[in-house]
C-alpha cells in the first residue's frame, strides 16, 4: 500500500525542492515534519502503517489537484493550496480527527470552529485570513467529493460561523499621504545608495561594508561575519584572532566571487536594491522583472521616457520590454558593466541572477528579497514590497498627468483595473476636482462687496433675512454680504477686505445719533455679519486664523484695503 504513487508531476522542482506527494496525509503525525524529513521516516516505518480509511478522500483530493494542474491553474495558486491543506491535516492529526470521505464535512465544519475561536477569543489570526483558509479547503473538499451545486464551496462555508469581513478603507489623512511618499523617496534614495557603493572593489574588498547614506545612518553589511562590530582587541586566543582577521580580510586576486559563497549576501544586497529600483522605474511585476533574461537592448527615446526594446541577433528590430525615465538609462548601464565585472552574467542569463548558495531554484519560484528587508528591518528603515511600490507609482503618475487613460497605458493595464486594485484616495488631487467642479457650476462675478457673486445681478435674500439687514440689489455692498448668491474667498486679501468693511461700518454707527424709536441701525446687522464671517474664516484652519489676525494688525495701524481705504480716511475726517 505503502507505494502508491500520489505525487503531483506538474509542479516545477529545484534541485533541493522536495516533491509534493499527498502519500504524506495518510500517515498520521506525517504532515507535522518538513516534508523530505517526512518521506524518509514514512519510508523507515516510522510512522508506522498507513490510515487505510484516509485513502479514498486523498485519492480524490490528488484528483482534483491534478485536475487544476491540467487546467493551466497558476503553480503557485497551487502550492498555496497545498500548504492550507498541510495545515489542514497538522489540526487532524493533534486532534486525532477522523478523516474519511464520510466525516471529511464534519472534521471541517470542527476546524472552522477552531479558526473562528482563534480570530475571536485567543485573537491570533486575522478574520480575513482564518475565512480564506476555510474557503480555500471548502472549495477542495466540494470539489473532491463532487457535491451539486456549482458554489457548493460557498454553501459550505454558510454553515460556519466564519464570514468574509467587511473591507472599510482606512480613510487616508493628508499627513497618512505625505507619509507614504516620504517613506518612498527614503526608500529610493537608500536603494541608490547601496547600488552606488556596491562596486566590484568594495564588494571584494575588507569586511564588514559600512555604507554612509546621510550623517545620520549608516548601513553595515556584514557578508559573512558572524559579530560584524567584534572588537580584536578583546580575542585573547591568537589562533581565534588570526580566524577573525582572516575572515575580515579582502579576498585575493584570482579569487572568483562565483568560487565561493562568503560575499553572494553582498552580492544578492545589490542584485535585490537593483530589481526595486527597476521596479520602481518600469512599474513590472515582480515576477515578470525576476524572470527577464538578460539582452542587448535598443533604447528609443519617447519625450521624457525611454523604451527599451530586446534585440535580436543579426537584427535590429525587436520586442518592446519595459519603458523607464531617462535618468534611468545610465544607472541601468552602469549596472549591467557590474554584472560582467563580477563574472554573474556569464554564469547566468537573468537580468536579475540571484545567488541561491548552491541550490538551483524552480522555475516562477517565489521570491522573498530577505536579504534587504533583513538589512533595512535591522537599521529600521521603512521596506516598501514591490506590490507597494508600484501602487505608489501609479498613484502618483495620475496625480501628474491627471489622465486614466495614459497612467494605465504606462502600466499595461487596463483602467477598469487600474481603479478596482491601485487607485487611492488623495487630498490633492481630491481638492482640484473639487475647485475645478465649483469653477463650472459656481462661476464667480464681481461683487459690489467683498467676495465674489455666482449669479449677478439675480440678488436673493438668505434664509433667515435678519429684519432690517441691507437688502441684497447688486448695488449696496452691506447688501452683498445677505445674498445667497455671495461667496467667501479664502484669502489673505479677503480678510483684509472684510476687516476694512468692518472698520466703514463700526465708524458709522458712530456718527449716528439714535431716535426715540431706539431701531437697530443696518450697520450693526452688517457688523454681527462680518464677525461672524471672520470668526468661521478664523476657525476652520490655522493658516486663516493668522490671516485674520493679520488683517486686524493692518486695521489697527491704519492700513486700509485700497477697496475701502478713501472712504475710511474720509469718515475719519468727519469724526
Amino acid at each position: 500500500m505503502t507505494e502508491l504513487n500520489f505525487i503531483l508531476k506538474g509542479l516545477a522542482l529545484g534541485t533541493h525542492t522536495t516533491p509534493w506527494d499527498l502519500k504524506v496525509l495518510l500517515f498520521k503525525g506525517a504532515t507535522n515534519v518538513r516534508r523530505n524529513i517526512a518521506m524518509q521516516a514514512i519510508d523507515s516505518g516510522e510512522f508506522g502503517e498507513l490510515v487505510e480509511d484516509r485513502l479514498s478522500f486523498v485519492g480524490k483530493l490528488y484528483n482534483v489537484l491534478n485536475v487544476y494542474l491540467t487546467m493551466g491553474k497558476s503553480k503557485r495558486t497551487v502550492i498555496s493550496y497545498l500548504e492550507q491543506v498541510w495545515s489542514f491535516y497538522n489540526w487532524i492529526n493533534d486532534n486525532d480527527m477522523p478523516a474519511t470521505e464520510a466525516k471529511i464535512l464534519n472534521v471541517f465544519k470542527k476546524w472552522s470552529e477552531y479558526l473562528f475561536r482563534k480570530v475571536n477569543f485567543t485573537k491570533d489570526l486575522a478574520k480575513m485570513t482564518a475565512y480564506k483558509r476555510a474557503s480555500t479547503i471548502a472549495r477542495l473538499i466540494t470539489k473532491a467529493l463532487d457535491l451539486p451545486d456549482c458554489k457548493a464551496g460557498h454553501r459550505l462555508m454558510l454553515t460556519t460561523r466564519l464570514k468574509r469581513p467587511n473591507y472599510v478603507q482606512k480613510v487616508l489623512t493628508t499627513k497618512a499621504d505625505k507619509q507614504n511618499l516620504a517613506d518612498t523617496y527614503e526608500f529610493g534614495h537608500t536603494l541608490t545608495a547601496i547600488c552606488n557603493f556596491l562596486n566590484i572593489n568594495i564588494v571584494r574588498g575588507r569586511l564588514p561594508i559600512k555604507i554612509v547614506i546621510n550623517e545620520q545612518r549608516i548601513l553595515t553589511v556584514a557578508g559573512n561575519l558572524i559579530d560584524p562590530d567584534l572588537d580584536l582587541k578583546n580575542i585573547r586566543n591568537s589562533s581565534n584572532n588570526q580566524a577573525v582577521v582572516i575572515a575580515r580580510q579582502p579576498l585575493a586576486e584570482g579569487v572568483s566571487l562565483l568560487d565561493i559563497n562568503k560575499r553572494s549576501g553582498i552580492l544578492n544586497l545589490r542584485i535585490e536594491s537593483e530589481l526595486l529600483l527597476f521596479i520602481g522605474q518600469t512599474g513590472m511585476n515582480l515576477s515578470q522583472a525576476a524572470a527577464l533574461e538578460r539582452n542587448n537592448y535598443r533604447w528609443q527615446s519617447d519625450g521624457e521616457n525611454y523604451e527599451v526594446f530586446r534585440v535580436y541577433k543579426g537584427r535590429r528590430e525587436g520586442e518592446a520590454i519595459f519603458r523607464c525615465y531617462k535618468a534611468y538609462r545610465y544607472h541601468l548601464q552602469k549596472y549591467l558593466s557590474w554584472l560582467d565585472e563580477t563574472e554573474l552574467s556569464s554564469n547566468d542569463g537573468r537580468l536579475f541572477p540571484l545567488i541561491s548558495r548552491g541550490m538551483v531554484k524552480a522555475k516562477n519560484s517565489r521570491l522573498y528579497l530577505s536579504t534587504t528587508k533583513n538589512l533595512f528591518k535591522k537599521h529600521d528603515i521603512a521596506f516598501i514590497n514591490p506590490s507597494k511600490l508600484r501602487n505608489t507609482r501609479i498613484n502618483w503618475l495620475l496625480r501628474h498627468t491627471n489622465d486614466l487613460e495614459l497612467t494605465a497605458e504606462q502600466m499595461g493595464n487596463t483602467a477598469d483595473v487600474l481603479i478596482k486594485n491601485y487607485l487611492r484616495p488623495n487630498h490633492q488631487r481630491a481638492s482640484i476636482e473639487i475647485l475645478e467642479f465649483h469653477n463650472l457650476t459656481d462661476t464667480g462675478h464681481a461683487s459690489p462687496g467683498p467676495g465674489v457673486c455666482v449669479d449677478s445681478h439675480q440678488p436673493k435674500a438668505i434664509a433667515k433675512f435678519p429684519e432690517s439687514a441691507p437688502k441684497p440689489d447688486c448695488i449696496s455692498p452691506d447688501g452683498c454680504l445677505f445674498c445667497e448668491k455671495h461667496r467667501d474667498i479664502m484669502s489673505s486679501e479677503y480678510c483684509w477686505k472684510l476687516v476694512s468693511h468692518l472698520k466703514i461700518k463700526s465708524i458709522e454707527t458712530g456718527l449716528y445719533k439714535p431716535s426715540e424709536d431706539q431701531f437697530v441701525h443696518p450697520s450693526n446687522i452688517v457688523i454681527d455679519r462680518i464677525i461672524l464671517k471672520l470668526k468661521a474664516i478664523s476657525e476652520s484652519s490655522e493658516i486663516r486664523k493668522i490671516w485674520v489676525e493679520d488683517a486686524q494688525d493692518n486695521i489697527r495701524s491704519g492700513k486700509y484695503h485700497p477697496l475701502w481705504d478713501g472712504y475710511i480716511k474720509l469718515l475719519e475726517k468727519i469724526v
